[in-house]
């Protein structure tokens, strides 16, 4: 096995882990805020689209930061500091006694968090050029088949337990993941010499003048948008839809656990995919097909509907992310790949951080049901950014 393969492997099972135990207690903060005497309507929309929100607050700042540290110091070393950060994050949230305690140790989470961009610039940098695809769209299924167990255990142990010990179980996991790291990836790595401010302004500068990689940048935080102006809703839309209230919480965590499940089914084939077809024509597929199955979750009349659609809207969602990643990998040097994934995760983060907080504000305004057409509309968009950048896409073939 070559030793590519072993960091593939040892960083998929140490993100899938982190991300477990992160996506245990996602889909129930609304809940964690009643506990925490949140009991209006109205004031729980808003409060849990901030809470979902708030790690990306200061994330979306840091990440480049730590794009260019993990450039000069190596990737290892962040994916460790952000997987210890998530495990001290999360003890001390499972100590909360009222909401905007809650939301501070959220905050202190994404001041800490960051373990996709180092890990996306290390397997980038070790891996054959040919293998490209499949490494991100594999590596990506660590990160989207935690979708699949996490809500599904977290809905149990609500259900057993209630919300705070899950907080101690995700600290821990996220400890085990630093282990792994720390102790299984191996980095060969040459630092980048240079001030930290001209090579962050070399990044943004490389981005920004090229029309494919700008491009795919707001792509990603269009998507990314789009997924979270639902995401801190669905457990409150399957108590709406009158799902008795003591399975509420196993019900929502199945449904994010068949969404994660097509997910991860289908990201390594979008990957082999764009390989073979080209960028181009596998976003345009699976921003299309996010439109279809997005739309008539607004129509829904029960639970089970809303479970079949979630699972073709992960279906498809996972073509995007990977071939992004893939596109940034191809259009960057080696001394920039950090940094530069770095900006991008802060597109991802900027994407995590207004969904949640305009679909609270709209939610609480114009009820469940609407901000699933607010979010058709938006993806609608996508293809017509795809098109526009039609001639400066990459086609990589095998």
């Amino acid at each position: 096995m070559e030793f590519w393969q072993k960091n593939l492997y040892s960083l998929w099972f140490a993100q899938f882990i982190a991300a477990l135990g992160l996506n245990l207690v996602g889909p129930f903060l609304p809940f964690y805020l009643r506990d925490l005497g949140i009991e209006d309507d109205k004031s729980l929309k808003i409060w849990s689209g901030v809470a979902y929100a708030a790690p990306f607050v200061v994330s979306a700042f840091m990440q480049p930061l730590w794009g260019i540290l993990g450039d000069r110091l190596g990737r290892k070393p962040m994916i460790v500091r952000a997987m210890l950060g998530l495990s001290l994050a999360n003890i001390l949230m499972g100590f909360a006694q009222s909401a905007p305690q809650f939301v501070f140790f959220r905050l202190f989470q994404g001041f800490l968090s960051g373990f996709i961009a180092p890990s996306l610039a290390l397997m980038a940098s070790s891996t054959p050029a040919e293998k490209i695809g499949y490494t991100l769209g594999t590596l990506q299924t660590a990160l989207i088949s935690s979708l699949i167990m996490g809500p599904m255990i977290g809905g149990v142990f609500m259900h057993l337990t209630g919300l705070r010990p899950i907080f101690f179980a995700t600290g821990f996991l996220c400890l085990a993941g630093a282990i792994i790291v720390s102790l299984y990836v191996r980095e060969e790595f040459a630092p980048v010499n240079g001030s930290g401010k001209v090579q962050l302004k070399n990044n943004f500068y490389h981005i920004f003048r090229s029309s494919e990689l700008r491009s795919m940048f707001f792509l990603l935080v269009l998507v990314q948008f789009s997924i979270f102006f639902l995401a801190p809703f669905i457990s409150l839309y399957v108590e709406y839809l009158q799902v008795q209230k003591q399975y509420v919480g196993i019900i929502t965590g199945i449904i994010f656990g068949i969404t994660g499940l097509a997910s991860t089914l289908a990201a390594p084939f979008w990957g082999k995919r764009s390989d073979m077809m080209g960028n181009r024509k596998i976003l345009r597929i699976a921003t299309c097909g996010m439109i279809a199955f997005l739309l008539p979750q607004a129509f829904v009349t029960n639970a089970y509907q809303l479970m079949f659609l979630r699972a073709g809207l992960g279906l498809f969602a996972s073509g995007t992310i990977p071939v992004i990643n893939s596109i940034v990998r191809h259009a960057t040097g080696e001394k920039d790949r950090g940094g530069v994934y770095g900006i991008f995760q802060s597109g991802y983060l900027v994407g995590n951080l207004i969904g949640p907080l305009a679909g609270g504000l709209l939610s609480a305004i114009f009820g469940l049901r609407a901000i699933f057409l607010i979010t058709t509309a938006c993806v609608c968009l996508a293809p017509l950014l795809i098109r526009a950048v039609n001639d400066n896409l990459s086609i990589v073939h095998k």
